[in-house]
């Protein structure tokens, strides 16, 4: 036999008598003595190490714990089902979301009917098909999100049933409520489940702030300065138990913090919860994108929030992935189709414009932005972190799609702040996620959110504006409606006013693009003049190469803000395209080709116009003040219709709007007053094309509207009587 061991050393450490005769002696390190009558062969194997036994992790809970759990207690709707399912059986397991109170409804449970319960919490990692409870002494066994609830059979339910019952106990056991959980529980092991929901929050913050704040006069005082609205919207349906606590502890704070407005505690609290969230989020990627989804698209169906976080979850591990030089993107050129586009990655020597230097600069803002390049909803995608659904609530909206909100809508604010006070080095690749909205839903939220980053960064975010619309049209969008808000709020309004009037002439389309989209109607966008002022710049700076493009962008943008603006925005478009069109050249001829949408988006209030008194504005046509005063209502209309109809490419699309308007005009009298003097006031103008338009009418079947007037107004131009012939239309 042979040993590594030095056999010399272990001799010599052994008493004389037993090593008189070596021969008798034999090393054998890790060896066994077999005393036993041995029949056949046997082995032994050998190993470095002990065989390691796993051993039953369990311990009392701590008395204070219970006695929180305990003395605050809000009994939750399920609690008397679970009583009685205890009572029958001695095993319960418990389904909920963390945070919504699961571990107390399970102390209270186990703790029934015992002045001093002796309660004992197991590990979740312990394998329940080998688990045995002390035979006495102990009232109740939490177990606490077991690792594998569905290693069980039904024969362990029932041994540990029996065995809780011989032992005087109840064991209950607490997981994370996972989509069709329940029932195969139910089906599998033929147990008792019970689904938990969290207690009445307003009932877990009177319970607290009663605690906190003995004294009632003063707990009316701090409710009556907080006010019962803002208490109710910081206490909705679904607030897990420890926001409620929340509440309660930040109204019953002693001092001047305590005495707080209904303003000031929702702020405070968001501001709190924002700072946790985003703390967590530093170590968590997923955290990270489902936190800034729901804060840019709450509201917003389910699927939008969850499909823009794998999105925004796919550049963020690209961003931190092996740095490869990305394929640089062809420029945007103002057009609708979109580019190939390149990940992030690539370092690049300039800094992010306005914001702090970085140690590793990212590139140009550039990512995948093609409809076949876009994640797909993964199964990781399906449920958001447990950190976000505790702060988020699931409702239906009126179509009875489920959609995604805080709990406390503030919260979403609050996150920007945080963002942009000590997380800027996130900024870039947040323009990037953002500047990829798919449709014009998102790219609504996302124009807002970078708004409220520019107001945070005093406007200095907006220097990363320019990379990003050079990327495509969707970027392009979301740039454009977030310089249109940021123009009206005060911290970014100089930088985004600046920016427009730099892009508005820019040579680049993309930035030309961008000014048209700002210039759309928005409650909180561009004043009408100032739109207009901007758009004819961008016409004014139209290329060979744009030339189609960008004439779209703007009569596009034209017509929303005519169809959605008051009877001043009205006004002010119609009295500016006049003007345009009275000189010749390309914004000459966009006016021509515009006009006819607006009369056919509404030739009533065209109409209008011209049978009242009232002025078009308080001023003239930008350009050339004074061209139609105020005395003159009727002539930009006029004027308008002439260019339009004299414009070949704009005629056949005016002729079609003059029709239906005379059309409708059948029956009602005072329409066909307004269109008497429109077509008397063209007649005195002679425009050619509405030569061209009467002389048409006139060949054309009896039948066709506006017949009699267009013969009357010919008689007119020729000098002569009118027909006496009334108009089948009218």
């Amino acid at each position: 036999m042979t040993t590594d061991l030095d056999s010399d050393g272990v001799l010599d450490a052994l008493p004389p008598g037993l090593v008189q005769d070596r021969g008798l002696v034999v090393i054998a390190p890790n060896g066994s003595v077999n005393t036993g009558t041995v029949h056949g062969g046997q082995r032994y194997t050998a190993t470095d190490s002990p065989a390691e036994v796993p051993l039953v992790r369990q311990g009392p809970v701590r008395a204070k714990d219970l006695q929180a759990a305990r003395g605050r207690f809000a009994r939750p709707p399920g609690y008397t089902t679970g009583l009685d399912a205890l009572d029958s059986s001695g095993v319960l397991f418990v389904l909920g979301a963390p945070g919504t109170g699961r571990q107390t409804l399970a102390l209270n449970l186990l703790a029934h009917g015992h002045a001093e319960p002796v309660l004992l919490q197991v590990d979740g990692t312990v394998d329940l098909a080998h688990w045995r409870p002390r035979p006495r002494g102990v009232h109740g066994y939490l177990v606490m999100n077991l690792a594998d609830p569905l290693s069980l059979r039904p024969w362990d339910v029932s041994r540990l049933e029996a065995e809780t019952e011989k032992a005087g106990a109840r064991l209950v056991v607490v997981l994370r409520e996972t989509p069709g959980l329940a029932r195969v529980l139910e089906d599998r092991l033929d147990v008792r489940v019970l689904r938990h929901r969290p207690p009445d929050p307003g009932e877990v913050f009177s319970l607290h702030f009663a605690s906190l704040c003995p004294d009632s006069q003063e707990r009316s005082r701090r409710r009556r300065r907080v006010g019962q609205e803002t208490l109710a919207a910081l206490l909705p349906t679904g607030l897990p138990p420890g926001r409620a606590v929340r509440v309660a502890e930040a109204l019953a704070r002693p001092g001047p913090e305590g005495r707080a407005s209904g303003a000031e505690l929702t702020a405070g609290l968001a501001a709190a919860e924002a700072a946790r969230l985003v703390s967590a989020a530093d170590d968590s990627p997923a955290l990270l994108a489902h936190l800034l989804s729901v804060c840019v698209h709450q509201g917003l169906r389910r699927n939008t929030v969850l499909g823009r976080a794998t999105e925004l979850l796919a550049l963020i591990r690209a961003d931190h992935g092996p740095v490869t030089p990305p394929t640089a993107p062809p420029p945007y050129d103002g057009g609708a189709g979109r580019a190939a586009l390149a990940l992030p990655g690539h370092p690049d020597p300039r800094p992010a414009a306005g914001l702090p230097d970085r140690a590793d600069p990212r590139p140009a803002l550039a990512l995948p932005d093609r409809a076949d390049s876009r994640p797909a909803l993964t199964a990781a995608a399906v449920e958001p972190p447990a950190e976000i659904a505790a702060v988020c609530a699931v409702r239906e909206d009126g179509d009875g799609d489920p959609v995604i909100a805080f709990l406390w809508p503030a919260v979403g604010e609050a996150v920007w702040d945080e963002v942009c006070r000590a997380r800027s080095p996130w900024l870039p690749l947040l323009h990037v996620w953002l500047g990829a909205a798919g449709d014009e839903e998102q790219a609504e939220r996302a124009g807002r959110a970078l708004a409220a980053l520019a107001v945070r960064t005093a406007g200095r975010s907006l220097g990363l504006l320019a990379d990003l619309v050079r990327t495509g049209p969707a970027a392009a969008e979301v740039a454009g409606r977030a310089l249109a808000a940021s123009s009206r709020l005060p911290p970014a309004a100089a930088t985004a006013r600046a920016l427009l009037e730099e892009w508005s002439g820019a040579p680049e389309a993309s930035l030309r693009a961008t000014v048209a989209v700002a210039c759309r109607p928005d409650a909180d966008g561009l004043p009408a003049e100032d739109a207009m002022r901007l758009l004819r710049r961008v016409v004014d700076a139209i290329g060979d190469g744009d030339a189609a493009a960008t004439a779209l962008h703007v009569s596009q943008t034209l017509l929303l803000r005519f169809s959605a603006g008051t009877h001043r925005t009205r006004a002010v478009i119609v009295r500016d395209l006049a003007v345009w069109a009275s000189v010749e050249d390309v914004a000459g001829l966009l006016a021509a080709l515009a006009f006819p949408a607006l009369v056919a988006d509404d030739c009533d209030w065209f109409g209008g116009r011209l049978s009242s008194q009232e002025a078009f504005g308080e001023t003239g046509g930008a350009g050339e003040p004074g061209k139609f005063g105020e005395e003159d209502v009727a002539g930009p209309v006029v004027a308008l219709v002439g260019a339009a109809l004299d414009e070949a490419s704009a005629y056949p699309a005016m002729r079609d709007a003059l029709l239906m308007w005379c059309a409708g005009a059948a029956g009602v009298p005072g329409r066909t007053r307004q269109l008497d003097e429109l077509f008397a006031r063209l007649v005195d103008s002679r425009r050619p094309g509405f030569l061209r338009l009467l002389l048409s009418i006139e060949r054309a079947a009896e039948t066709t509207p506006g017949k009699a007037l267009a013969e009357r107004s010919l008689a007119r131009w020729r000098g002569g009587p009118a027909p006496a012939a009334a108009d089948p239309a009218e």
